[in-house]
């Protein structure tokens, strides 16, 4: 048995890229004194090789500075543009004398995340988008994710972003559209009121329905004495059009 159901359109799995280049990994810098990176040294180390790698950033503010000690880190937020920034993660990887050798990894602030999917979303689907509210920034990790709300026009629905590729400091992710819990009741009530000639009592899902081939969960269903679980898997997305099916748990 299949449902489907239609979200607000704001576009679904759409990719975008955390910026720059791959050029600044396996980097060294040598301190004067003590063993530490300050961060205004590391701001300039860190802008310098963007530029020379063609990324040429219009500001680099670190939080703190870099502590010499393998495995220590920092956060630096890169500007590049009005509608570029980022904020890699900067660890130490060796330190040899006065010389600290420090590795850097795609990472987005919850701000930067929620600019990014509003504009990207304004791109793809042509809309004005009112706000997006992410439950927190996205780490540069494969199989990474967040949600976030966004709203159009009045109406707020959930999208789940997932970091999609990693290559040096690009990261790719993609925004999927999530059935919320209290949707997936209704349609399924609704296509069963159809199947059967009488709308059940109530559902009751485990969860949200994220827009991915082969996520499922699971429904309680109640009519009058009978109660029934069913199982609903994700067969098919194709933009803002989520297919399900549903049958009986086994």
């Amino acid at each position: 048995m299949l449902s489907t159901m239609v979200l607000p359109r704001l576009g679904a799995a759409l990719a975008a890229a955390g910026l720059a280049g791959a050029a600044l990994a396996g980097c060294s810098f040598n301190v004067s004194t003590g063993v530490s990176v300050s961060k205004t040294d590391l701001e300039k180390d860190i802008s310098a090789r963007l530029e020379k790698a063609g990324q040429k950033p219009q500001t680099v503010t670190c939080k703190d500075d870099l502590q010499g000690e393998v495995g220590k880190t920092t956060r630096c937020e890169v500007v590049l543009s009005t509608d570029n920034s980022f904020e890699p993660v900067v660890t130490v990887t060796k330190v040899d004398g006065a010389t600290v050798s420090y590795d850097m990894t795609p990472a987005l602030s919850k701000a930067q995340l929620e600019k990014g999917v509003s504009g990207l979303l304004a791109k793809a689907s042509n809309v004005t988008v009112d706000s997006v509210s992410c439950d927190g920034g996205l780490e540069g990790k494969e199989g990474t994710e967040t949600h976030c709300d966004v709203t159009v026009a009045g109406v707020t629905s959930k999208r789940t972003v997932v970091v999609t590729k990693i290559e040096g400091l690009m990261l790719y992710f993609n925004v999927l559209p999530v059935l919320e819990k209290a949707q997936v009741e209704s349609s399924l009530l609704d296509q069963l009121a159809t199947q059967l000639g009488s709308r059940p009592d109530s559902a009751t899902c485990t969860g949200d329905l994220e827009g991915k081939v082969g996520n499922s969960i699971t429904c309680t269903v109640v009519a009058g004495p009978e109660t029934q679980d069913f199982a609903l898997t994700v067969s098919d997305v194709n933009g803002d059009r989520i297919d399900f099916n549903y049958k009986p748990a086994a």
